[in-house]
């Protein structure tokens, strides 16, 4: 019984760690996630075995993938077309990689355990202190498939976070961990640090405090319409076949949502279709994008609605195509202004693992020859800044690009102008009916308040909204649903945030100050 009761608790863990992200149970739970990573470090500082640390936290893993990344089997069957017991199968495996910051972190806890419980024995406070700011740089700067920070599921109080726009997303990670690490002090040693309480107590207070304040002033007006067709899969790969059917109905989809009447006010300055909406690869010529020839589609769009168009779609840039498709077209946003000729466009930087490159480098060319599941595309180069007439600037991301916040401060930090707002095209279709949507939108809402920038979200099949710089919402469409969602918004010029221009050296600087006064605490003690 002894043996079994610590996978127990590890797989109540796992579960309580996923339930801090939306789920079918609720929207979030915050305070789960802490109890879980509670539970989880109690056991792996309980134990000098390696071998036991890699069981641990395998039997974390594998209980928190199958709990909050259980789509992922569902994406491989609709993606991989794999049979579903296969999918579960591969989706048990990618607990595997599910949580690197923390394959990383019981390595540190076993070869540098001599040196921990020095610092342990000098003081837990600073024990509990080292611990949580390790975890922190390796949550930021470990690469990950899918970003998992233990401050994320506070977003639910966006409103609050004031912090968010000085140092991001890890001075929340670092609390949490911090917390953590203090309750377990108590509870196992009925002792505390007073120094990490109250600061844990002054954070928490300043919070609500630091948020910043709505510029009311230079406020200017676009009328936004999102239009979320609702492809399913099946017709959006069908229509990319060239099936005569399938690209008709997709197409005609996207013009009749287009051009109905809106019940705004005013007119409508700027349609946006999702992520990958045109089924058919464009040439542009970035010698002269004005002359690329466009779809008849665009242009009708355009010129009949005299609004402009920012739409997904695939750019082959005039390259000869090869035997294979390996890195040929670009993923693409494309912005055709209201007389039916290209502006400008964005091209996919930040690909994604196993969906649209391998991460095996130089085996990539080779290996795109056997594997059809997999688009292969070309990574795009520059950031680019969109203009609209009314002197509205925005830039845009394409799907999980948004979710990396060093990738978006890179992007803003190579701008020579401040832009209004970002679009975020995305197509979650592959996910089919499961919450990864739900979950997708939920992180997205971090870099709304990192950067204090709004963020306008058009996707294929749901949830198209606006997060707003503080993280609130408009009204959405959800999932599955067709329509259009016509708003009305005011935005007003905005300066670039200390996270942006800092990332996160004022963490850093706060780490050594409570290093000095742990020191200091210490050095009072002894005397």
């Amino acid at each position: 019984m002894d043996k079994i009761k610590p996978y127990a608790f590890l797989f109540l863990a796992g579960a309580l760690y996923a339930l801090g992200y939306p789920s079918r149970i609720s929207e979030s739970l915050i305070i789960t996630p802490m109890i879980s990573i509670g539970i989880l470090f109690h056991y792996l500082l309980k134990t000098d075995s390696l071998k036991q640390k890699i069981k641990y936290l395998l039997s974390f893993n594998l209980i928190f993938n199958l709990v909050g990344y259980y789509w992922i089997a569902d994406t491989l069957v609709e993606f991989g077309e794999l049979p579903y017991p296969v999918a579960i199968l591969l989706n048990a495996l990618f607990a595997l990689i599910i949580t690197p910051h923390f394959w990383v972190a019981i390595l540190g806890l076993h070869f540098f355990k001599g040196k921990l419980q020095t610092i342990k024995n000098k003081s837990f406070g600073l024990f509990a202190l080292s611990l949580s700011i390790a975890l922190t740089i390796l949550e930021y700067y470990t690469p990950q498939q899918f970003n998992v920070f233990l401050g994320q599921p506070l977003v639910s109080i966006s409103q609050y976070l004031g912090f968010a726009h000085i140092s991001g997303l890890p001075i929340y990670s670092f609390f949490s961990y911090l917390l953590v690490f203090e309750f377990l002090n108590v509870l196992e040693f009925k002792r505390f640090s007073k120094i990490n309480y109250f600061s844990i107590l002054i954070f928490i207070l300043l919070n609500p405090i630091l948020v910043p304040k709505k510029n009311e002033k230079e406020i200017k007006k676009v009328n936004v319409r999102l239009v979320q067709a609702n492809i399913s899969n099946f017709l959006k790969v069908d229509s990319e076949k060239g099936t005569y059917a399938s690209t008709r109905q997709v197409i005609e989809r996207y013009e009749n949502l287009s051009l109905k009447e809106t019940d705004l006010t005013e007119a409508l300055d700027l349609i946006i279709w999702p992520e990958t909406a045109y089924p058919f690869s464009l040439r542009s010529n970035p010698e002269d994008l004005k002359n690329t020839a466009l779809p008849l589609a665009f242009i009708n769009v355009t010129k009949t609605s005299k609004a402009d168009l920012f739409t997904g779609g695939y750019d082959s840039q005039n390259t000869l195509q090869n035997d294979a498709y390996f890195k040929t077209e670009h993923n693409t946003a494309f912005h055709i202004s209201k007389d039916g000729t290209l502006n400008d466009t964005y091209n996919k930087r930040e690909l994604i693992p196993f969906g649209e490159t391998l991460p095996f480098g130089f085996l990539n060319q080779y290996l795109s020859k056997f594997i059809d599941n997999i688009s292969f595309f070309k990574e795009g180069e520059k950031f680019t800044l969109f203009s609209l007439d009314n002197g509205m600037k925005f830039f845009s991301t394409i799907c999980y690009e948004l979710l990396k916040p060093k990738f978006i401060r890179e992007y803003l930090n190579n701008l020579k102008e401040r832009p209004h707002f970002m679009i975020n095209l995305t197509n979650d279709s592959w996910y089919g009916k499961t919450m990864e949507p739900h979950q997708h939108l939920f992180l997205a809402k971090w870099r709304a308040l990192e950067f204090n920038i709004p963020i306008i979200r058009s996707t294929n099949t749901g949830i198209s909204s606006v997060v707003y710089a503080d993280g609130t919402e408009s009204k959405r469409l959800g999932v599955y649903k067709t329509g259009n969602l016509d708003l009305e918004l005011l935005f007003g010029p905005n300066k670039p945030t200390i996270y942006q221009s800092f990332g996160i050296l004022p963490l850093f600087a706060l780490w050594i100050l409570y290093f000095i006064f742990h020191l200091l605490g210490i050095k009072l003690k002894n005397e």
